[in-house]
């Protein structure tokens, strides 16, 4: 997709929006794409965990008083409007946060016959896990998230899938399951999904620290890493206080997982910049827009974000797709890739491929 016909997508995805409609892709091709609903669902057949219901509604007190927190910074780390309350915020029910929604689209964007693709990507993830990561954590459904149980498979979810795939190619390439010490900064860290998942997995992991724009993200997150009892290594960051703190922990890996692509360029030369100042040696990306690092302006204009990670000494180490079976790629329709940055000649254990 050029840069003219990545902008009249995005004009003609964000007047869809306007009907309550989205597009998503359907294929690897970027330019293949369908109508659908622009709200997730989730799945209420499991209650919630005890003490949550009240918690977590929109009119908390302490989420009131994060929104108004956050709403009097001044902070260039703030993304565009993409987050804003009255459209990318409608589709998420706090009570469900980890259904079908803003932060994980775990079914829409599999279209029909989702049964079949979770067990592809099932079998999939499975023949990479070495490490039996699989039967360190588990899916228990919780929160309105979707799973599907398989005779020869444990019960599996977007949010457990993903997670282990970018373990595994971080420690591919970075050597994550390895290390002795690591620290891991996630920008726009969502619920917690993958810190939970590190946690339980990686037996080296020293601290994970959340940070995100988002108040309800620090709110939730916040909420759900206590839940997991993972939050003695995971923790989250005020977007007020993190500068600080990450400085003082000094990261050897910042994530950012689907995140860049949805913030103006002025946000992500701000995070990249504070990487490079603290001396954060290697980056992961996941952008939206297959192996293309696009920023999302304001005016829905798409401006390519890679000379932010060369002025700061980002260099590309290691490129994949984020599902490297062919078939299983075009059969499930996911068109992702993982990209590792290193800086300063950091340490990995794998060139760019």
């Amino acid at each position: 997709m050029n840069h003219y016909t990545s902008r009249i997508f995005l004009t003609v995805r964000y007047l869809v929006g306007l009907f309550g409609l989205t597009l998503t892709r359907t294929s690897t091709e970027l330019s293949s794409f369908r109508i659908h609903a622009g709200h997730g669902r989730h799945d209420d057949s499991r209650p919630l965990p005890d003490g949550t219901a009240a918690v977590l509604d929109d009119r908390n007190p302490d989420l009131e008083a994060l929104r108004a927190r956050y709403r009097r910074l001044d902070s260039p780390f703030r993304p565009g409007r993409f987050w804003r309350r009255s459209r990318r915020l409608r589709d998420l029910n706090l009570k469900y946060f980890r259904g079908d929604n803003a932060y994980v689209w775990q079914l829409r964007q599999l279209g029909d016959n989702a049964r079949l693709k979770f067990f592809l990507l099932a079998r999939y993830v499975s023949s990479l896990d070495t490490h039996k990561l699989l039967e360190r954590t588990g899916e228990d459904g919780a929160f309105g998230c979707w799973t599907f149980d398989f005779q020869e498979l444990p019960t599996v979810s977007r949010d457990l899938l993903d997670s282990m795939n970018e373990i595994y190619f971080l420690d591919h390439h970075w050597g994550l399951l390895s290390r002795t010490e690591a620290t891991v900064v996630d920008i726009g860290a969502g619920y917690g999904r993958l810190a939970h998942r590190m946690v339980d997995c990686v037996p080296g992991l020293t601290r994970y620290l959340c940070v995100d724009a988002i108040p309800e993200s620090t709110f939730l997150s916040e909420h759900y890493l206590r839940h997991r009892n993972v939050d003695h290594k995971a923790t989250v960051l005020r977007l007020d206080e993190m500068e600080d703190r990450l400085a003082a922990e000094r990261p050897d890996l910042a994530v950012n997982i689907h995140s860049f692509s949805e913030m103006p360029l002025s946000a992500i030369e701000a995070w990249i910049g504070l990487l490079a100042r603290i001396g954060v040696p290697a980056l992961m990306i996941v952008p939206n827009e297959g192996d293309r690092l696009l920023s999302l302006e304001d005016d829905y204009l798409r401006v390519d974000f890679t000379p932010v990670l060369e002025r700061n000494g980002y260099v590309l180490a290691a490129r994949e797709p984020t599902v490297a079976d062919p078939d299983v790629r075009d059969l499930v329709g996911v068109g992702d890739w993982f990209m590792l940055f290193t800086r300063g000649g950091g340490d990995t254990t794998s060139g760019a491929s």
